[in-house]
């Protein structure tokens, strides 16, 4: 007979790439809900690329959401599976399926600009991404809903300067992202993108950003509908 862990044996549990993932993804909805600062994300991101045990992440999320959440296998252990078992009994991840479609290309804008200081800038519906857009930021956010815009080109440059601010893309099916961007005490994540053909539409993002991330998600990131409900008000 094997004995199965007791719950105080749960903090020594060995965390991997996806838990990692799961708990990035919460921390991102956290700083995007304003339930943490700037420099709290910051801090636990950089915390959460060191965790090796559920010991480790606990602190990081005790006051957004349950551990649970981040390891299922947690679940599965209290259910009397083990890792290595020859099954396992069925989490409740949602699965992931592409939401979206290539934005059309259209006539449109050479250059555009977005800039922004001790606040957000959104674009979206009704909007149509220039050839080439140039952000500049200090101490703000940028959020882009590509789901919902035209592209002017079949392929388009964001060039991004931001100093202190995050820039959030979302990133329908069937387009490239190519990233080109130089981090100062930051980084980028790109998330959730499906495999597009060699000819497909491409987003190339260059320039610098310091003390800030970049994250794009793709339509099978598991957050991506709630990304477009919370941020652009998508139904």
């Amino acid at each position: 007979m094997t004995d199965t862990p007791s719950p105080a044996g749960h903090e020594q549990m060995r965390i991997g790439d996806a838990d990692r993932a799961r708990l990035a993804d919460l921390l991102d909805d956290a700083y995007a809900d304003g339930r943490l600062e700037a420099a709290e994300h910051q801090e636990r991101m950089a915390e959460a690329l060191d965790a090796r045990t559920v010991a480790d992440i606990a602190p990081l999320v005790r006051d957004l959401g349950p551990v649970e959440s981040i390891v299922p296998a947690m679940d599965q252990v209290e259910l009397g599976w083990r890792p290595g078992a020859a099954s396992s009994p069925s989490t409740n991840l949602p699965a992931r399926q592409p939401q979206s479609s290539p934005p059309p290309i259209v006539a449109g804008e050479q250059y555009d600009r977005i800039a922004t200081f001790m606040g957000d800038t959104v674009r979206g519906a009704g909007q149509t991404l220039a050839v080439r857009t140039e952000i500049s930021s200090g101490m703000g956010d940028v959020k882009i809903d590509l789901t919902s815009m035209a592209m002017a080109a079949h392929d388009v440059v964001i060039q991004i300067n931001s100093g202190l601010g995050d820039v959030r893309i979302l990133v329908p099916d069937g387009v490239r992202v190519i990233d080109q961007i130089s981090h100062f005490l930051g980084d980028s994540k790109i998330t959730g993108m499906t495999p597009v053909a060699p000819d497909a539409p491409s987003i190339t993002l260059t320039g610098f950003m310091a003390l800030g991330d970049l994250r794009v998600f793709g339509p099978q990131h598991k957050g991506f509908s709630k990304k477009l409900r919370r941020w652009f008000g998508h139904s």
